[in-house]
């Protein structure tokens, strides 16, 4: 059999939406003026200083300043060599530093605002939210990350509705939190157009990798999530799945 037939089907999909996207996303020399209009903008120092502390704030929400993130003291080598997707145990747990050791992939720091996780243009698309379901001295909630502040902004309490969110319902099941990315496009849109939306899902993977790099590095199972029904996984962490919509997760807890 040959794969990509199976793929694509038997006939010629003018419509093809997967096609369609990845050929709008093309630079084309003799276009790329256009294509990429907002760059002339951002050559502003100041507008690109501003682009570079963008983050939802929320500072009427009740805040949860976190502890330093755990150290790291495993290799590199040795933290590749031994990472893994791993679905958290049930009755696994969390603590809060714990939560600052992953959260700290996407942490904002030094005087010009930049992260470790590279970023088109240093725009930084994404927002992070944690789904706390068993993390200790953390009421169970939906949580907004504040990269500037390391602190969780509780925008929802109670243990979070997440029936029929998941494709695996027992995802939530086995979890102590769940960490989700949204993107919000028309940060890279704005500079990049159509191109923005290639990087916005690029640096979700940087940022999902280092998240599961630390999360091996201090002993923390950890399971990156695809399978999601994106309305319903939008609603729980109040995106409105167009201006910010979710584009990954992942599952993490300690074995009891």
């Amino acid at each position: 059999m040959q794969f990509a037939s199976f793929a694509y089907g038997d006939g010629v999909a003018l419509d093809d939406p997967a096609e369609a996207y990845h050929e709008a996303t093309k630079l084309y020399p003799s276009f790329a003026g256009r294509q990429v209009r907002g760059i002339a903008l951002a050559q502003e120092p100041a507008i690109a200083a501003s682009m570079r502390r963008s983050s939802r704030r929320h500072p009427h929400r009740p805040r949860t300043v976190l502890p330093s993130a755990r150290p790291g003291p495993a290799l590199l080598d040795d933290v590749l060599a031994a990472r893994r997707s791993r679905r958290p145990s049930t009755g696994s747990t969390l603590d809060l530093a714990d939560l600052a050791t992953l959260l700290s992939a996407y942490e904002s720091g030094g005087p010009d605002a930049r992260r470790s996780v590279p970023s088109g243009g240093a725009l930084y698309p994404l927002e992070l939210y944690v789904l706390a379901l068993h993390v200790d001295s953390l009421p169970a909630g939906v949580y907004h990350f504040d990269p500037f502040d390391r602190a969780l902004e509780l925008l929802a309490g109670g243990e979070p509705e997440l029936e029929g969110v998941f494709v695996d319902p027992a995802v939530p099941e086995s979890s102590a939190a769940i960490l989700v990315v949204t993107g919000l496009f028309w940060r890279s849109r704005c500079k990049y157009g159509l191109r923005g939306y290639r990087f916005a899902l690029l640096e979700a993977g940087h940022l999902m990798q280092t998240v599961l790099l630390l999360a091996t590095a201090v002993g923390i199972d950890a399971l990156p999530l695809g399978g999601f029904y994106d309305a319903a996984l939008d609603c729980a962490v109040l995106a409105d799945g167009v201006n910010e919509s979710v584009v990954y997760a992942v599952a993490a807890g300690r074995a009891p």
